[in-house]
This record gives C-alpha cells, structure tokens and sequence, in this order.
C-alpha cells in the first residue's frame, strides 16, 4: 500500500529530484515488506535447509557483496567530505548510512543465518548416529 501510495503521488511530477526521493522511500518500503516476510517464514518454523553447495554459494556472493559494500562506503565517505551543497551532502550522507548498515547486515546474516541454515553432512551423520535406536545397545 505505501508503495503503490509512493507511486501515485509522483506520477506526473517533473521535478526529478523531489520525484526520485519519494520514489526510493517507496522502494525502502518494499524492502520492509521482504523483510516482514522473512520474519513471517522465522516465526511459522517453515524450515527448508541449505545444502552445502547452496551455502557456499550464497557465503561466497555475500563475502563479495560484503567488499562492494566496503568500497561504497569509502567512495561516499571521501565524496561527504568534499561536498559543500547541504541537498547533496543530505543525500550522500544518507546513502553511506545505507551502505554502513547494508554491510553490517550482510555480515550477520552470513554468520548468524547462513551458517545455521546449512545441513552439513557431518551434522546429518551426527544426527542419524545419536538419535540411531542401536546407538549404545549390543549390535549398535
């Protein structure tokens, strides 16, 4: 609703710096959604695991995506620092806000959420061998 909102109120408007500015909130608010999202999938225990192969690849476009977000910042920072236009420095100290947060949120999840999504078959093994009905009992 707040994107289609967001979308509404620009159409027409010509001033591209005003037009634009809403329009990326309205983006942000679709983020929000996707997130929400998530979190519906976390709570109703909906559990679908990665597979090794699957988490090497995300881990691995998370680590780079993690080194663009590092390169971002640094080129917002020096940009902040030469800008003198109070509009364009607003903005650009937005984006590397953005950017600062981007890369924190990466790294958490790459730790916090990849990792413990991921069936290892080591884990799978361990699983079977402790909750094995013969596991301890003569024969097992």
């Amino acid at each position: 609703m707040i994107v289609e909102e967001g979308k509404k109120s620009v159409k027409g408007v010509e001033n591209v710096l005003v037009r634009e500015l809403i329009r990326g909130i309205a983006l942000d608010s679709m983020k929000h959604a996707n997130m929400l999202e998530a979190m519906v999938a976390l709570i109703s225990g909906a559990k679908v695991f990665l597979t090794e192969k699957e988490s090497e690849r995300i881990g691995g476009q998370i680590k780079r995506h993690i080194e663009l977000e590092k390169q971002a910042i640094e080129t917002y920072s020096t940009l902040l620092e030469h800008i003198k236009d109070e509009r364009m420095r607003l903005l650009v100290d937005y984006i590397l806000k953005d950017e600062r947060r981007h890369h924190e949120l990466l790294r958490k999840i790459d730790k916090i959420i990849v990792e413990a999504e991921t069936l290892r078959e080591e884990d799978l093994w361990e699983m079977v061998w402790k909750y094995s009905v013969f596991h301890g009992a003569p024969g097992g």
